[in-house]
């Protein structure tokens, strides 16, 4: 439909159609719906919390441990960590990719504009006697706006879909953030038990050694056996042995966590603290309810529902083959050069559409029934992440309060041992007891001491666990980011 109109009702219609779209944008849904909780929550734990458990994980949860050289080690990786970065960047690049499927909720708006300047000589002839020019101007500017009318949801789906995703990469990349804090703080309690282990082996070995120098002496006098010098002999030669490897592994693990502060492992050296001086904190868990909002892979799982049923419902609109499009142009023109005030034509068009494939349609309906089994997939993943989640808790409640009381019974086990090679070092010195007492007391000590480092290391360790399964103090946001506007 083409008519003549005044210049100022020129743009008229491409206003009308364009306040139109807005309603229509304003009636849909880009709002990102929750999901019902698909698996029966229990009232409580079944593990019992440690005596001094206190409630509540921040975010800087690592500060519990009363360790200002693990504060600066974790602060370091959440900035360095090469993988946090990459994470990060790819965070944006789905941000930058969410902010183009907004773009594309508005109508298609395109200006046109033109001008032009001609000029035509023509040369005398028999006909005309004498030459002749003429010129011409003209300008001509155009604007046109089209939009197809979301008849069936499917554009807002398809958006409803690009929000979950994004929410779910940004809730994966504060996992990230845990798991990576996690990581630095269990591989510097491992150094620190190394190294604890370490020290342990060689002031065993410093033992053995005098011990050997006082049994030769002893030997060389004629006071004891050849076979009580071999003996001795033996365990030092054990212990210089099992020394080897646990050196090396002291320097593997100062390795492996400077590569998680993103540095070069050769260049990365750190002393710390002794592993006792750590204080190893105690901590009561959320109620199993609470724990929806409290991980970040547990909303994950959720946004994959939230997209997977939003795709469905993009699956099912392209099965109905009607489509609605409205469009409107307005066209200005004038034959002075540079001047656009006559604008002479405008139209207004909707295109209501009945077409479909008649070959595709099983294909289509094929891709519908993918998409709700997708869902159902995506639903049973939620389901199971929760479930993982209340065992894993529950696990760590009991490995916890187990550790506790393992660490408690070896040391008053090692206690036990020391009083053990005091009093046969005595009865060596005074003669009322043999080498091989002593020898037995000393391998009993060094045994215990081991087992109370690695014993310590397990409860730090066991500690992180807990406050990961926690959530590391992540909160979910209390309305998912899914309007138009939102980033």
């Amino acid at each position: 439909m083409s008519i003549e109109a005044n210049p100022r009702r020129a743009a008229l219609p491409v206003v009308a159609v364009g306040v139109a779209v807005a309603a229509l944008l304003a009636g849909c849904s880009y709002r990102m719906d929750r999901i019902d909780n698909p698996v029966k929550m229990p009232v409580a734990w079944d593990a019992m919390n440690t005596p001094n458990a206190k409630e509540g994980v921040q975010n800087d949860w690592w500060t519990g441990f009363s360790s200002p050289v693990l504060e600066k080690l974790i602060a370091q990786a959440l900035q360095d960590n090469p993988s946090l970065i990459v994470t990060e960047e790819r965070l944006k690049q789905a941000e930058r990719t969410l902010s183009g499927a907004r773009d594309g909720l508005f109508p298609e708006l395109s200006v046109n504009a033109s001008t032009g300047k001609g000029q035509t000589t023509t040369k005398g002839s028999a006909i005309a006697l004498l030459d002749g020019t003429s010129k011409t101007e003209s300008s001509s500017t155009s604007l046109a706006l089209r939009y197809n009318v979301d008849l069936w949801g499917a554009t807002a789906a398809r958006y409803r879909a690009s929000v979950a995703t994004f929410i779910g990469t940004r809730y994966d990349t504060d996992l990230a953030r845990i798991q990576l804090a996690s990581n630095v703080a269990r591989d510097y309690f491992n150094l620190l038990s190394v190294r604890s282990r370490v020290d342990i082996a060689r002031e065993n070995l410093a033992i053995a050694e005098r011990l050997l120098r006082i049994i030769d002496s002893r030997y060389r006098n004629g006071t004891i056996r050849l076979y009580d010098l071999t003996q001795q002999t033996t365990t030092v030669l054990q212990q210089r042995t099992a020394l080897i490897p646990l050196e090396n592994q002291l320097r593997q693990a100062e390795t492996a966590l400077g590569l998680l502060l993103g540095v070069t492992p050769q260049e990365f050296h750190i002393e710390g603290e002794p592993i006792e001086q750590l204080k190893v904190p105690e901590i009561a868990p959320w109620l199993p309810g609470d724990m929806l909002l409290r991980r970040p892979d547990i909303a994950a799982a959720e946004t994959d529902m939230a997209a997977a049923r939003a795709n469905m419902v993009v699956a099912r609109a392209s099965l109905i083959p009607v489509s609605l499009s409205l469009s409107a142009t307005g066209t200005s023109t004038s034959t002075d050069l540079l001047s656009l005030g006559d604008a002479r034509t405008y139209s207004v068009q909707g295109l209501l559409t009945l077409a479909t494939g008649i070959f595709d349609y099983r294909a289509r309906h094929n891709s519908y029934l993918n998409a709700k089994s997708n869902e159902y997939i995506a639903l049973v993943n939620y389901g199971q992440t929760i479930r993982t989640a209340l065992k894993e808790v529950d696990d760590d409640l009991a490995s916890v309060e187990a550790n506790l009381r393992a660490e408690e019974s070896q040391k008053a086990t090692v206690d036990q041992a020391q009083k053990a090679l005091d009093l046969a070092s005595v009865g060596l010195r005074e003669g009322s007891q043999g080498i091989e007492d002593v020898l037995n007391a000393q391998r009993t000590l060094f045994t215990a001491k081991d087992s109370l480092a690695q014993a310590r290391l397990t409860r730090l360790t066991s500690a992180v666990t807990l406050y990961v399964a926690l959530g590391g103090g992540w909160t979910a946001p209390s309305e998912p980011e899914a309007s138009t506007g939102s980033k």
